[in-house]
């Protein structure tokens, strides 16, 4: 015990004086702290030289109390908010006390608002402005800057806090405000109370904006000669020291000065911040050795500073600083030369290796601008591939498909053709084109190009790539790529993968049922032409039992692979009956799932569906009686089993039983139909022939709404529904919607010069014209409309 006692005295306990509400002695400025603990220093509170008084002076009760609520920001300290809150950024829709005073303060007496005592106002603008508090900060500005604010003193005081912010990626005030408190403190020379961080954060906020303002360009020749005079005492280490050294943030931030000043035309200026960073040696002597051949134009003092910058960052890891360097400097001239192609070239594919999310973007548009570059540039092979296998690591389909488009563009295969993506990068860019954004025509492309070329997929990847290229309609492609790989050593992976097999039989049910209408009942223009309708009936004859024979070898080739029927397993056996039923072949495909049966298996929800499926397809309401019994005996149907009732009852002109099921649907919960079953809805709304107009237009526009509020990448969003709502529309006689659904669903889903986008394309562009003529239209809105189709009309 006497132990402890002697030790008590030298433990540190710390005390935390909370703020408390100014009274008494406070207001009249002696600011006399209420703690018990009188002979500890109190911190975080007003200076003693704080007099309220001749604030107090003639103010209202509610300002006194707005007064006291405002001198507590001397202890104010922010709330502490987890960092993956939502209520991080909503710290300006709810301020805080003492800002919340503030704001109302000076709303109901300007005057008083800026005669606060110094320290006051300066604390309001240094924690206003380093918690980003952007209302308090811009209202102090502006009184500031209208002179509401007097004296000299107060005047730099208030200033300098407003500019201290130095953890925001963007600036709080407007760069003008900026550029005008920046006047006010360069022509009473005190620029050099704003800290060196200060200083490094303004250049910062200029150097990462991408465009050009004019008033970046003052703000820089202000805050260079503090800036340039602070790179001077930060000289890179020579020796063994200098081989883990990383050059600080401002020389990272003074080569991308470098670049904004040559921008700016502030040549000479460059010059000498480069110098200065050449002499503390972070211009390394190795960027100046690479030298590129240049054209007597090329070698100019832009170009030579721009390169050296770039290859400076290349040495000290900094590849998005140069792609953004090179970006620009590509971006301001009007052609792209030799030498600058070099640069660019071996800038971006050290940026490819080094790509993250952010940046991903801009080697995106460089191999783009390279690529489609009129001077003859040509991107290697490697660079392309390394390009897509980077996009795919990033997950960013658009980058990549921003690219293959350009390389299938005919401008660019007439002078080289690149490479398609390789391995696992292939079937990502395949499921991007056909899941994600619904190319169809950019995926038929890349189907075509992998059979023309002989480009291998990986033996993981070719069932799921042959499904995709089936699942979208290119039948002839997923033939060609089934029949390739069904042999050789690793065909099991192709004959027997179920998914496949489905979306093969598929696909060419579909073909077998189109090929037997048309020969059951030829055209009218078939039999009038006698003499050519039983050569192209023997055509059809010899397709229908070619699609035949090919879907009983796809059958057949996954039930050998599987064995005996005993020893299939339950999905298997699901996926077999599925494919006989949608070969029509009802009672085998019911086999299959009496096996299930007879192994004592339970069948689950997706077999119940199968059966429905079958029977749907030949009696809705029957299937619609199986539903109501599995409703009665607790057996939930989910969305697939109403979907597929529903597809059938559409087929079969059931519109009543279709109504009735969509709203047993949402009785039972199930309110989201599969993206099949609603762009089947939405065709069949507005392609019921005898609808009246008023019905219709409903129809189309609650169409319009479903497409504009759904996943882009479903089924609703493709050329086929674009399609029938364009015709709809002409049939309204309104061409602007007829516009808007070719512009959303078909205008980059389809080949540009595919005959049935030409078609409607003419259409539209027709019905504009009339529409214009009767007066129903405006010229502009017309117009507008008319380059978009490209289409040329005459409106006068």
């Amino acid at each position: 015990m006497l132990l402890c006692r002697r030790l008590l005295p030298r433990v540190h306990t710390p005390i935390r004086v909370y703020a408390q509400p100014l009274i008494g002695s406070q207001i009249h400025g002696k600011a006399i702290s209420r703690s018990r603990h009188a002979n500890i220093p109190v911190h975080n509170t007003l200076p003693e030289d704080v007099d309220l008084a001749p604030v107090l002076h003639r103010t209202s009760r509610v300002e006194k109390k707005l007064l006291e609520r405002i001198t507590c920001i001397s202890t104010w300290l922010p709330p502490r908010v987890p960092k993956k809150s939502p209520q991080v950024e909503k710290t300006v829709e709810a301020l805080p006390d003492p800002f919340a005073a503030y704001s109302k303060l000076r709303a109901q007496n300007r005057t008083l608002a800026t005669s606060l005592p110094l320290p006051i106002l300066v604390a309001l603008s240094e924690k206003a402005t380093k918690h980003g508090l952007s209302t308090i900060v811009d209202g102090i500005a502006t009184d500031l800057l209208d002179g509401i604010i007097t004296t000299s003193k107060r005047q730099l005081r208030v200033a300098t806090a407003l500019l201290s912010a130095t953890h925001h990626d963007s600036p709080i005030l407007d760069k003008q405000k900026i550029h005008s408190l920046l006047i006010l403190l360069h022509q009473s020379h005190a620029l050099s109370e704003l800290s060196p961080a200060s200083i490094s954060t303004l250049v910062k906020y200029i150097v990462d904006n991408p465009g050009s303002d004019p008033y970046d360009a003052k703000t820089i020749d202000i805050l260079l000669p503090l800036f340039h005079q602070s790179l001077t005492n930060q000289p890179a280490p020579k020796g063994s020291k200098s081989m883990s050294y990383r050059p600080p943030g401002d020389v990272f931030i003074a080569f991308g000065l470098i670049h904004k000043l040559l921008m700016f035309d502030r040549d000479r200026h460059a010059l000498r911040l480069f110098q200065t960073l050449t002499e503390t040696c972070h211009i390394p002597v190795e960027a100046f050795t690479e030298v590129y051949h240049t054209s007597a134009k090329d070698n100019n003092f832009a170009f030579v500073i721009r390169s050296t910058l770039v290859r400076a960052c290349l040495h000290w890891g900094w590849y998005h600083r140069a792609l953004g360097i090179v970006v620009t400097a590509i971006r301001t001239q009007v052609s792209t030369d030799i030498a600058l192609t070099e640069l660019a070239l071996s800038t971006l594919h050290l940026a490819l290796h080094n790509a993250s999310t952010n940046h991903f973007k801009q080697c995106t548009w460089l191999i783009c601008r390279l690529v489609n570059s009129a001077s003859g540039a040509i991107v290697p092979d490697s660079m392309v591939r390394l390009f897509y296998e980077k996009a795919m690591h990033l997950q960013d389909g658009p980058s990549a498909e921003i690219l293959y488009r350009d390389t299938q563009s005919p401008r660019v295969i007439r002078r080289i053709k690149y490479p398609l993506p390789r391995g696992y990068s292939l079937t990502w860019l395949m499921n991007h084109l056909t899941i994600a954004s619904r190319n169809a025509h950019l995926a038929r492309t890349l189907a075509k190009q992998v059979i023309d070329e002989m480009e291998p997929i990986p033996v993981q990847d070719r069932a799921h790539f042959i499904a995709l290229t089936a699942s979208h309609g290119f039948s002839s492609s997923a033939r060609t790529l089934w029949e390739r790989y069904s042999v050789g050593r690793d065909r099991e992976a192709v004959l027997g993968n179920a998914s496949l097999m489905l979306r093969m039989v598929s696909i060419f049910s579909k073909l077998i049922i189109r090929t037997t209408a048309e020969i059951e009942e030829p055209t009218s223009r078939q039999d009038e032409a006698s003499s050519s309708t039983a050569s192209t009936l023997d055509e059809r004859q010899k397709l229908l039992e070619d699609f035949l024979q090919f879907t009983e070898l796809v059958i057949g080739a996954f039930r050998m692979s599987k064995g005996s029927l005993d020893e299939t397993s339950h999905y298997d056996l699901s996926t077999l009956a599925r494919a006989y039923v949608a070969l029509g072949r009802v009672s085998e495909g019911l086999d299959m799932l009496k096996v299930l049966l007879q192994r004592y298996e339970i069948p689950d929800l997706y077999d119940i569906n199968i059966a429905l499926s079958a029977m749907a397809e030949l009696h809705p309401k029957k299937a619609v009686g199986i539903l109501k019994k599995m409703v009665g005996r607790g057996i939930r149907p989910d969305a697939v089993t109403f979907g597929t009732i529903i597809h059938h009852a559409i087929l079969h002109g059931e519109m009543r039983l279709a109504g009735y099921l969509i709203g047993r649907a949402k009785e039972l919960g199930c309110d989201e139909l599969s993206a099949k079953t609603t762009a089947l809805l939405i065709r069949a709304s507005v392609n019921a022939d005898g609808t009246p107009k008023s019905v219709l237009k409903e129809n189309l526009q609650r169409a319009w709404e479903i497409i504009q509020s759904g996943d882009v990448s479903s089924v609703v969003h493709t050329p086929n529904t674009g399609k029938y709502c364009i015709f709809a529309s002409l049939r309204l006689d309104d061409p602007v919607m007829a516009f808007k659904f070719w512009e959303a669903l078909v205008k980059e889903k389809t080949e540009w010069e595919d005959g049935k986008q030409v078609f409607q394309r003419r259409l539209i562009a027709n019905m504009i014209q009339r529409q214009y003529q009767e007066g129903a239209l405006t010229r502009s809105r017309g117009r507008q409309m008319l380059a978009q189709l490209k289409e040329r009309r005459v409106l006068l």
